[in-house]
């Protein structure tokens, strides 16, 4: 009887996708640093190196990625609104982030946070993922600046993860409570990031001219997280239905 129910369960929870099977949407969100400490050199690394990490963005598949971009320095702009990534429009959108302006300025993290939560509400909510990335060379010192408030925040908009990269060599108390899921851990391996839907974390990078190789990989690491996608979610749903009917017939003869 248990297992029956357990079935029936499986197959409301899940089952409900049946007849709308598509791919998975993964939202990727790109805060930037263009604060006065990072400079207009090293703002060029941050650009450039992020543009060329979408390459590794898989434009065939069974999942499509949406990615938005915001920079921040006193305030923030929304220098991207959310884009799913194709063959036909990559180019275009790596041009759009190489010509991200640098301003310099104070260091408003929450500012460019905020900005795309909103911009990811506006375009109709969150996909079937959402993942954060933020990237700074220090602590905010305008707007919020407690990492576990401002996480809490976030967590609420409905992000699913949160991560970051720690240019340099700065406190990292804020980003170690900022990132999500929580605790957060800290690493300066590229080659071995954990899966960010289960554990967030920092990425130390020791210098900008490091960055590109440390944002590229991070965006591989998320390529290549298993995201089932909601008709795969649908299948297993019939397989675990069509199984309890089996077993109940069984049963019954």
């Amino acid at each position: 009887m248990k297992f029956r129910q357990w079935i029936a369960g499986m197959a409301v929870a899940v089952g409900m996708g049946v007849g709308s099977a598509h791919s998975a949407i993964v939202d990727l969100g790109f805060a930037l640093d263009r604060s006065g400490s990072v400079g207009s050199a090293n703002w060029a690394s941050v650009v450039n190196g992020l543009a060329n990490a979408l390459a590794v963005i898989p434009t065939a598949g069974p999942n499509q990625y949406r990615i938005a971009v915001s920079s921040f320095s006193s305030a923030a702009t929304l220098d991207l609104a959310p884009t799913i990534v194709t063959a036909g429009n990559l180019a275009g959108l790596q041009a759009t982030i190489q010509g991200i302006g640098y301003s310099g300025g104070t260091t408003c993290i929450s500012c460019a946070a905020t900005i795309l939560s909103n911009a990811y509400t506006a375009a109709g909510g969150f996909g079937d993922v959402s993942l954060l990335n933020i990237t700074t060379d220090g602590v905010p010192n305008v707007g919020v600046t407690n990492g576990t408030t401002l996480r809490g925040t976030l967590v609420g908009d409905g992000w699913d993860s949160i991560s970051a990269e720690a240019v340099g060599s700065f406190n990292l108390s804020f980003l170690q409570a900022l990132v999500y899921p929580n605790p957060g851990v800290t690493t300066n391996n590229p080659a071995a990031l954990p899966n960010p839907l289960v554990q967030g974390f920092v990425l130390t990078v020791n210098n900008f001219a490091a960055y590109e190789a440390a944002i590229t990989a991070k965006v591989q690491r998320i390529v290549d997280t298993q995201v089932p996608t909601p008709g795969t979610l649908s299948l297993v749903a019939l397989s675990l239905l069509s199984l309890g009917l089996v077993t109940r017939r069984r049963r019954s003869a």
